[in-house]
């Protein structure tokens, strides 16, 4: 078990770190061409680049894993649409708010994810992930607390929230079939996204192809990141790796820093200490399991 616990903090980690340059992306191009260019060129990055993955690792045996059974068609149409929406939200978000501001709010996920895996998937919650829900929490009122966004609440606010409800589902749902392939699956799941953002684009005369970087950006920050999140899960679960995957407001603060010179303060120090320990007890929780 040790080994597997091992193997899904890793991932979490590597998806968590994939996933912060998202915002910053999303925030840089988002004054220079549409929101619905920019998702669907990050999408069908992800969907392209995640299918050659597939193709160039897939087993030459033939497997059922990828069949989609009827059962699951419910499931798949929730994830995308799940995945849809809190993408849509998100950028309309970043369009209003400092991209510090969304990341720092994207912590809501793990709240979110944990009370949709409990009260709706009945899966079961340790003494040990209630408190590193805790400690993840206690890190997100100091950090927003710091960028005055608790004390007014704004649009800015809830369309993040919404975003973080609906990724919160999809987290769940994601995680009763993951026996898919991974790549195989992020990749239809990213693909049909693409297409709705294409539709969008084109019905809104909007649709550019100026920045071709963004498919490049796509295929890092949407594909590798959830196919990470996806093989994570099936070691850890959605709520564990939900918790290890709120990391990524920390990064990206680190990220921050480093691309615009912001200072270092206490305030981030002890938010990212608290955070650490959560991540730390999580890992403990699933090597003692």
């Amino acid at each position: 078990m040790k080994k597997f616990a091992n193997k899904g903090l890793v991932f979490a980690l590597i998806s968590a770190f994939l996933y912060a340059f998202n915002v910053i992306i999303e925030k840089k191009y988002i004054t220079y061409i549409s929101s619905e260019s920019i998702l669907f060129l990050m999408y069908i990055g992800s969907g392209v680049g995640l299918l050659i993955i597939h193709l160039l690792t897939q087993k030459k045996e033939k497997s059922n894993s990828n069949k989609i059974t009827k059962n699951e068609v419910p499931a798949i149409i929730t994830i995308v649409l799940c995945e849809l929406l809190a993408s849509l939200l998100i950028i309309e978000a970043v369009k209003i708010v400092a991209a510090s501001v969304v990341s720092l709010l994207s912590i809501f996920e793990i709240i979110l994810t944990a009370i949709c895996a409990y009260f709706f998937f009945k899966e079961p919650v340790k003494r040990n992930d209630l408190i590193a829900i805790f400690l993840v929490v206690l890190g997100c009122v100091i950090l927003n607390f710091r960028s005055g966004v608790l004390s007014n609440l704004k649009l800015s606010s809830l369309l993040v929230i919404g975003g973080c409800l609906c990724w919160g589902i999809e987290n769940n749902v994601t995680a009763m079939i993951s026996s898919k392939e991974p790549a195989f699956f992020t990749s239809i799941k990213c693909s049909s996204v693409a297409i709705f953002y294409l539709i969008l684009a084109l019905l809104n005369h909007s649709l550019s192809f100026s920045y071709p970087i963004l498919i490049v950006f796509g295929f890092f920050t949407y594909g590798l990141s959830i196919l990470s999140y996806a093989l994570s899960t099936r070691h850890l679960g959605a709520n564990k790796t939900t918790l290890i995957f709120s990391f990524s407001p920390i990064f990206g603060v680190i990220l921050s820093i480093l691309i615009y010179h912001e200072k270092l303060t206490s305030t981030f120090i002890i938010s990212m200490l608290i955070m650490i320990s959560a991540i730390l007890l999580i890992n403990r929780d699933v090597k003692d399991s």
